[in-house]
């Protein structure tokens, strides 16, 4: 209340209420500033210009889509860490090792703004061919590849009616074992082909032996506009996947892998023991192999994969598992890098994306975890089974290498039990972990952030939302954390009684955690407005491989009805869309029509959410309004 207000007010009201006004507001006052000595709070929305200069200064580079037909066109954003300086920020672009392409050789943010985008437009090609893509903006610097495809060289089709003597023509299709053998005879699938499987129920499980090579992969992929279905039902052999993938350099696209069955007791039927054994929707035994833009859902693990360089992106996973052994993606690396990147993972039995590896054969090396929502998992489980949203680390003996995890949303509902609470847990058991990217991850969780036992961290551009403990730092023996590039983080206070920030098991408040432990100079401390009160943080994470589609990803704090989503980089005029409740995956889309180049509305009132096969320990909600997530796609795709 200011001066003028309580002068009015002292006209109209008693003596002894302005007197209890007057205290209360220098309570208030004192309190506040008592709080923010104490926790090191600050409210400022800016860094300073000096310390700006020693961060990193991009905070994403996308290509949509970064693998493409070559002749077609990329649109590449430019996200920075900070608004861009008086007079604009100046990105040098510079793109090498393919074909003639044509695109800028700079670009500039506006002053103010954050981001800015540009055209690569691409030439044909007769194998595949990685594009080099740099742009550095004040110093720093970040790559991706742009992949051009070419044409498929020939193209197949099988059919849930499909007959092994077939000749595999869109007329006479393949069934989908003979198809996944590569066709009559087993020779007439080559690397370079591309096999479409017409919509329908697959019933059964399925073994794929089809081989591409590094410059011709093989494409499996449903035919465009229709539902392509592997179900696992039926099937009365324990723990065996819909889908074996045996051969390397093989993409499966916008597939849908699941197991109607509807038992989902956590025991199994066939040893009475407490273990995994539903069936996966994919177990993995080749390197090389890419699932893009499909659909896991009521399975066992949704994708089991200890191969090398194998790439999840973009998919669906939600319902997949009866208990906390049975995960969404249950995954590891040993040599190249493994990506697990853009998908959608929600309310399994166990953990959400869980690189672990339980014993000294398998290895964590070589990890890219990069714009995934992940969120409340565990949720059909009851609470005796801790589970996790986001989780990296190996037994003893098995340290982690060359991990980043960068530009991921992990959430968990404010009413959630602490065992289902967990948002990223970085470290297991070994204490020797090399190295670790931690950048510009938004997480919300009751214990938001675990990093435990790396030699190496940079841990930049977070936003933690904490209600008490705000991360957990565990250093190996002999390690100094000013060897780490720990800052410009922001930790939003979601309760009254302020975060927590423990190093080596000592707990600090955050002006002890920058002095002791000496991390977080320039990171923020901030207390959140009161709820109701704060608007929509809205991200769009454009995906890699199909024009026109991309995940919306909503944190509403403020309970809003609606927000207002601009989808001018991704969606042309007069394109048709459609917009789908990733919850809700199959139900209507909650928004469908032509774009005419305005901002899109979207819902944030809790609407269904797709039905489990079976009946689950508990069933599942819906997250809205506090949180949201959507999925974008061209009309009929």
């Amino acid at each position: 209340m200011n001066v003028r207000r309580l002068i009015l007010f002292a006209l109209v009201l008693p003596l002894p209420v302005v007197a209890a006004l007057l205290f209360l507001m220098q309570q208030a006052s004192e309190s506040r500033a008592d709080r923010r000595a104490a926790h090191g709070e600050t409210t400022s929305a800016e860094w300073s210009p000096e310390a700006l200069t020693r961060g990193q200064a991009i905070a994403s580079l996308n290509l949509h889509p970064a693998t493409l037909v070559g002749g077609e066109a990329c649109t590449v954003t430019v996200t920075l860490r900070y608004p861009a300086r008086p007079g604009g920020g100046v990105v040098n672009v510079s793109a090498e090792g393919g074909p003639a392409t044509h695109s800028p050789k700079s670009i500039t943010i506006p002053a103010g703004s954050t981001s800015a985008s540009f055209k690569v437009e691409t030439a044909a090609v007769a194998r595949l061919t990685p594009l080099r893509l740099t742009v550095t903006h004040e110093g720093k610097i970040e790559e991706d590849t742009l992949t051009l495809m070419p044409r498929p060289r020939r193209e197949w089709y099988a059919a849930p009616e499909g007959r092994p003597e077939a000749s595999g023509a869109k007329d006479s299709p393949w069934d989908l074992a003979t198809a996944l053998a590569g066709g009559t005879g087993g020779d007439k699938v080559e690397p370079g082909d591309t096999l479409w499987l017409r919509g329908g129920r697959y019933a059964g499980t399925f073994t794929s032996t089809l081989k591409g090579d590094a410059q011709a992969p093989v494409v499996v992929r449903a035919a465009r506009g229709e539902r392509a279905v592997i179900d696992r039902a039926g099937v009365g052999e324990s723990k065996q996947p819909a889908l074996k993938v045996r051969g390397p350099w093989v993409w499966f696209w916008g597939l849908e892998v699941t197991n109607s069955h509807p038992d989902r007791s956590r025991k199994s039927p066939y040893t009475g023991k407490d273990e995994p054994w539903r069936g996966s929707g994919a177990d993995v035994y080749a390197p090389h192999v890419k699932f893009i833009n499909c659909v896991f859902h009521d399975n066992g693990h949704g994708v089991w994969d200890k191969q090398d360089m194998t790439e999840v992106h973009g998919s669906l996973f939600y319902y997949n598992g009866n208990n906390k052994r049975e995960h969404a993606l249950y995954t590891g690396n040993g040599e190249g890098t493994k990506y697990v990147t853009d998908n959608v993972v929600f309310a399994q039995g166990g953990y959400g994306i869980l690189a672990h590896s339980d014993s000294a054969k398998s290895a964590q090396r070589g990890l890219h975890i990069e714009g995934n929502v992940c969120f409340n998992n565990g949720a059909i489980t009851g609470d005796d089974q801790a589970t996790g949203n986001l989780q990296v680390g190996g037994v003893e003996g098995v340290p982690a290498e060359r991990v980043v995890v960068r530009n991921n949303f992990v959430y968990a509902a404010p009413g959630a039990a602490a065992s289902k609470s967990n948002g990223m847990r970085l470290g297991f058991e070994d204490k020797n972990n090399v190295d670790l990217k931690l950048l510009d991850n938004y997480v919300v969780a009751r214990r938001p952030l675990r990093v435990w036992w790396w030699r190496q961290v940079e841990c930049a551009g977070n936003t933690i939302i904490a209600d008490g403990e705000a991360c957990e730092l565990l250093t190996p023996e002999g390690a100094e954390t000013s060897r780490y590039l720990w800052d410009f983080n922001t930790y939003l206070l979601a309760g009254r009684g302020g975060a927590s920030f423990v190093g080596d098991s000592k707990e600090y408040g955050f002006a002890g955690w920058r002095q002791k432990v000496r991390l977080d100079v320039n990171s923020r401390y901030i207390a959140t407005p009161p709820a109701g009160a704060e608007a929509p943080r809205v991200f769009v994470r454009p995906n890699r491989y199909e024009a026109g589609r991309a995940h919306i990803v909503v944190f509403n704090r403020g309970a809003r009805e609606r927000v207002e989503v601009d989808l001018g980089g991704l969606l042309a005029k007069g394109q048709g869309f459609e917009i789908r409740d990733a919850q809700n995956f199959r139900g209507a889309p909650v928004s469908r029509g032509v774009y005419n180049g305005g901002p899109i509305s979207l819902p944030l009132q809790p609407g269904e959410v797709a039905r489990p096969a079976g009946r689950v320990e508990r069933a599942p909600t819906h997250t809205a309004p506090e949180f949201a997530v959507f999925v974008l796609s061209l009309e009929g795709r």
